[in-house]
């Protein structure tokens, strides 16, 4: 057999093996979907309610996922509240960008995979209901140089820190029971004048968050920061 024969084969062998260490048993995933909405619901009952976040990064070539954590802290007569603890809570990891489709097989979309159940279980932080505003968001991206982390605002745990709210559409309301999805979290500006700009999930995100939550979806509050 020629080298090129050798190497054809070779590659069909590794495409059979990632296809078949991809594929799940259809009850299986059908199962898990159910057991995970089911967590998501019971979840709420932590602290009162639940939040979800994706923070985007708004990238030379269009938007791109740059997981990270927000820190919020309830308003308290149109102030940060600066006594009582922050709540901050990491975003969303696996998901649909602002513009994305969504794919027709979601197996074979390596590049961009989409979340799944257990993706989305994880995602959704308890916190407890009340009026929010963010005072500080942080995300990393990685480059060829490393990685590169990207900061708001100052209310951290490190010297030099400071509470103030961002500016734009920082605040946002969580009411009682409510299992809130606070879509897409962009910040633009600089990190010492930061601006939220906030979007609701995508119909595509949510068509695919209907498939893998059927028991959870219709629990769903979708909104945006500055709601």
């Amino acid at each position: 057999m020629t080298k090129r024969a050798f190497a054809v084969a070779g590659l069909s062998i590794i495409a059979v093996l990632l296809a078949s260490c991809g594929t799940k048993d259809p009850a299986m995933v059908a199962s898990e979907r159910v057991a995970k909405s089911t967590e998501i619901l019971n979840a709420r009952k932590q602290k009162g309610a639940l939040i979800l976040a994706r923070f985007v990064y708004p990238g030379l070539f269009g938007p791109v996922r740059c997981p990270g954590d927000i820190r919020l802290r309830k308003l308290v007569n149109g102030a940060p509240d600066e006594l009582a603890a922050p709540v901050g809570f990491w975003t969303a990891y696996r998901w649909l960008l602002p513009e994305q489709k969504k794919p027709a097989d979601p197996k074979g979309n390596l590049l961009n995979p989409i979340g799944d159940a257990k993706d989305y279980e994880r995602a959704f932080q308890p916190i407890a209901p009340g009026t929010y505003v963010v005072t500080y968001a942080s995300c990393e991206l990685s480059s060829p140089n490393g990685t590169l982390k990207l900061e708001a605002g100052g209310d951290h745990d490190g010297l030099f820190s400071y509470i103030s709210a961002l500016e734009g559409s920082s605040t946002i309301t969580i009411g009682e029971g409510q299992i809130v999805d606070a879509g897409y979290f962009r910040v633009q500006g600089t990190k010492t004048h930061p601006v939220v700009v906030g979007q609701e999930a995508s119909a595509a995100e949510r068509e695919v968050m209907r498939e893998v939550l059927p028991g959870a979806y219709s629990s769903i509050t979708f909104k945006k920061f500055g709601e």
